[in-house]
């Protein structure tokens, strides 16, 4: 009798495998990719789910299951830089960015040496994706793209996705590195104003974390990066309120000073700074999280 009922279970369980194999013959892919999923978790499995996907138009689904079989299993490496070169042309026939720098990244990270310079340039811009995705694809371009015109805008959109994402710690040596190296006045005015930001982020975060001597230098950058412009000026603020934290009123006068003497029309900033000179007291704790210029 336990023969029969543990017969009787495996029949009312379905093989979802055998189930997904049948669902690709039939080109029924959604329902291939739910078998395969439900069947388990293998490299075999995988590339299947993989394959499905890729067959049934969902590209970004493919490129991520491709990347995982290359990483899970390196033995199949060869086969999923196979699959991604293979989603990288459908994403560049249907136009699908999103996958096709999914596509890139991937190949990057399972086989580090598959020549990207072609598939690459397929990759017209970034300015549809994610800084995430950004973040994401463009090391892989760097790694195959030759060239000081072709590798600085790269940096600079790296960069700049990393700041968007919230990740100045690593935007700020790529964009001081940009600016050591390139002579185009167009990226050094972009790169300037990008770092001003993240400076800028970097010092008020300091500061909210009471780290008033982190905060001072970063904030103290940031009002050098660019002189009047709203990143410095709003530095100028933050500089006042970390030298304020650390007990030094006549300190944190001559910054609050100087962006009220300034030429510039009064504006909120200098409001402030005005503020916080007439009420400034020894006891008085700096706030400054709450005075933001707009973002760029």
């Amino acid at each position: 009798m336990v023969l029969v009922a543990v017969t009787g279970c495996s029949l009312e369980r379905p093989d979802r495998e055998r189930l997904g194999d049948v669902a690709w013959h039939d080109a029924r892919w959604a329902e291939a990719m739910a078998d395969y999923q439900a069947a388990g978790d293998s490299p075999r499995l995988t590339a299947k789910f993989a394959d499905a996907a890729l067959q049934g138009g969902l590209l970004t689904e493919s490129a991520q299951a491709w990347t995982r079989l290359g990483t899970d299993a390196p033995e199949r490496a060869a086969e999923a830089a196979a699959g991604l070169a293979r989603v990288a042309d459908a994403a560049e026939h249907d136009g699908t960015q999103a996958a096709l720098a999914q596509a890139i990244a991937g190949l990057h990270r399972v086989a580090p040496g598959w020549p990207l310079g072609r598939i690459g340039s397929r990759l017209s811009a970034t300015g549809g994706l994610a800084p995430a995705q950004v973040a994401d694809v463009i090391p892989a371009m760097l790694a195959s793209t030759p060239g000081r015109d072709a590798t600085e805008p790269l940096l600079l959109a790296l960069g700049q996705a990393d700041r968007a994402r919230g990740a100045c710690d690593l935007a700020v040596p790529i964009l001081e590195g940009l600016l050591r190296r390139t002579v185009n006045a167009g990226l050094r005015d972009t790169a300037t104003t990008a770092l001003g930001w993240c400076e800028l982020d970097l010092g008020l975060g300091a500061l909210q974390a009471a780290r008033s001597g982190e905060a001072e230098r970063w904030l103290d950058r940031a009002a050098h990066r660019e002189p009047q412009g709203a990143v410095s000026r709003r530095a100028q603020v933050g500089l006042g309120d970390a030298r304020l934290l650390q007990g030094d009123t006549v300190a944190a006068r001559l910054a609050w000073q100087a962006l009220a003497a300034t030429d510039v029309a009064p504006d909120s900033l200098s409001q402030f700074a005005l503020v916080r000179l007439q009420g400034l007291t020894a006891t008085v704790r700096p706030d400054s999280g709450t005075l933001h210029p707009v973002r760029p």
